[in-house]
């Protein structure tokens, strides 16, 4: 797994967080989703296919972030299982990808109450034991929603249907679809990052104006909510958008606006000296330069000398 799966990962598996994306996707901001009332679901799934001959294969993914939410509806509970899968490039196979983890999720709960049927020792009528399911027995809904962490527009499918290929359209029309839930930075608007209460509508604002340098140079300077992000978020944006940070671990708010402006700073001063260097300046010449042109200490400067020579 790299940086940024890792740094995803952590970072949508806060409840915090978690609670807030389908608050923001399911219920337009609005707080029904209390993280207090998440509890975490085993993030494996498995499957055991029979081929033609009797012999087995067995599938196993893994879910990003998976839980169960107790929601109140009238004064009654209800409960559904919430999953998110962070992408930090396009997969166009993703539609394929979550229809699975969904359908091994509802087959894992159809299996457990199978096995507390046969636990109990309760008998069933002929129609019940082909399933192992009584006609009263009910299972949970599943909604998985894939979060893109990219700057540019996902441009792969969305749903089942769109992987489809078949000359008969009748055809087509028969077979089953699937909706994937996609939330993408690039297609939402300011309205949209407002209705998230955690950090993670800053979060997709920053890599929606991630590769226009102007925007973000606007954005750091005009938002300041960014001068005070939570670690994990900043992490999130440092190895997603690709940014050079240095993010203290001991730390649990970080000023982006400062560490970008210092990130535009040792970037502009490692491209004078490879400048430099490429029209044949001695090491003294470009230390001296960059001092003057900087405002650098000499230790500085041979920090950054180095930096690009390493």
């Amino acid at each position: 797994m790299g940086k940024p799966d890792t740094a995803t990962r952590e970072y949508i598996n806060d409840s915090q967080v978690f609670a807030d994306v389908f608050n923001y996707y399911a219920f337009g901001g609005r707080k029904v989703v209390e993280p207090s009332k998440l509890e975490e679901l085993d993030t494996s799934a498995l499957l055991t296919v029979f081929g033609k001959d009797g012999d087995e294969d067995t599938i196993q993914r893994y879910r990003d972030a998976l839980k169960i939410a107790t929601l109140m509806a009238d004064d009654n509970a209800a409960y559904v299982i919430f999953g998110i899968e962070a992408q930090t490039h396009i997969d166009y196979g993703m539609p394929i990808r979550t229809f699975l983890y969904d359908g091994l999720q509802y087959d894992s709960q159809a299996r457990k109450i199978k096995t507390a049927h046969m636990g109990a020792g309760d008998k069933y009528s002929k129609d019940e034991f082909v399933s192992g399911l009584y006609k009263s027995d009910k299972i949970l809904p599943v909604v998985t929603v894939v979060i893109y962490f990219g700057a540019k527009p996902w441009d792969g499918a969305t749903k089942l249907s769109d992987l489809y290929e078949c000359k008969y359209r009748e055809l087509i029309d028969l077979a089953p679809d699937y909706n994937m839930h996609l939330i993408e930075p690039t297609r939402m608007t300011d309205e949209d990052f407002e209705k998230f209460s955690t950090s993670m509508g800053k979060v997709l604002k920053f890599m929606k104006n991630s590769a226009d340098k102007v925007g973000m140079q606007e954005l750091m300077e005009t938002d300041d909510a960014y001068k005070s992000i939570d670690r994990k978020a900043a992490r999130v944006l440092k190895e997603c958008a690709n940014i050079s940070l240095d993010i203290d671990s001991n730390e649990e708010v970080i000023d982006m606006c400062k560490a970008w402006s210092d990130a535009q700073k040792d970037s502009a001063i490692l491209a004078t000296v490879e400048t430099l260097r490429d029209l044949n300046f001695v090491e003294a010449e470009i230390k001296e330069k960059i001092m003057a042109k900087y405002n650098l200490a000499e230790n500085e400067a041979r920090e950054y000398m180095l930096k690009k020579s390493a």
